[in-house]
């Protein structure tokens, strides 16, 4: 492997191998062994007209369609930041369902907890990486498909809790054909925590959701 294929390969250290980016890679390799031909052939030494041949690309960022650069701590500490909110405004929501259910004072207890230790891990890493450039890859694709798949899941064990609550406390009586009923105030809040405390788990992929967005924001060139 000659000098120019290795600086081209670590040009795209990072990038997945895909069909578009083994192309462009080949495509550059091409250019820049084209140029070298073209420095020598009028009298430059082949070093000299390697390194003009380097120079002339330093980085293949915005190449790549789909790939950007982001700052990963950057992106760690908001996404930590985040998810503390998310747990915290969780919290909030879930303090009426502690007065009802055991469940609900569970969750008190550990929405809390979760949003301290968040928080906490959050003010960790600004305050020890802040000159700290370290950049990865985003593949934008890979991204979507995780989101998607988080959803995906998400919703197919939401409705099987919600199938499985149905099927606890109304199941004979739909078994049966028998009327449903609830009785009274207290019965019916204690089923429809019942229902309301899965959502909860919708943090996970409203993470996943929001993990897109903050690499956006800290994209190399855009993050302040």
């Amino acid at each position: 492997m000659n000098k120019l294929e290795k600086y081209v390969d670590h040009l795209f250290t990072g990038y997945k191998k895909t069909l578009q980016v083994q192309e462009l890679r080949n495509e550059i390799l091409s250019n820049l062994e084209a140029k070298v031909h073209d420095l020598t052939a009028h009298g430059m030494k082949y070093e000299v007209a390697v390194q003009e041949a380097k120079s002339s690309i330093k980085s293949v960022d915005g190449l790549v369609e789909g790939h950007f650069p982001y700052y990963v701590n950057k992106y760690k500490a908001e996404l930590l930041q985040t998810a503390a909110l998310y747990f915290l405004i969780a919290w909030v929501l879930t303090i009426p369902l502690s007065l009802i259910e055991q469940a609900g004072i569970l969750l008190s207890v550990i929405l809390p907890i979760l949003a301290a230790v968040c928080y906490i891990s959050y003010l960790k890493k600004t305050n020890l990486n802040q000159n700290n450039k370290d950049i990865a890859i985003s593949h934008d694709v890979s991204n979507k498909r995780h989101r998607n798949i988080a959803w995906a899941i998400w919703t197919v064990f939401f409705l099987i809790q919600s199938l499985f609550t149905t099927a606890i406390h109304f199941g004979s009586d739909i078994w049966f054909g028998r009327s449903i009923q609830i009785l009274g105030p207290y019965q019916f809040a204690v089923l429809a925590t019942h229902y309301i405390w899965p959502l909860i788990t919708v943090i996970i992929p409203l993470l996943f959701q929001a993990s897109l967005k903050v690499k956006q924001k800290h994209m190399v060139g855009e993050s302040l």
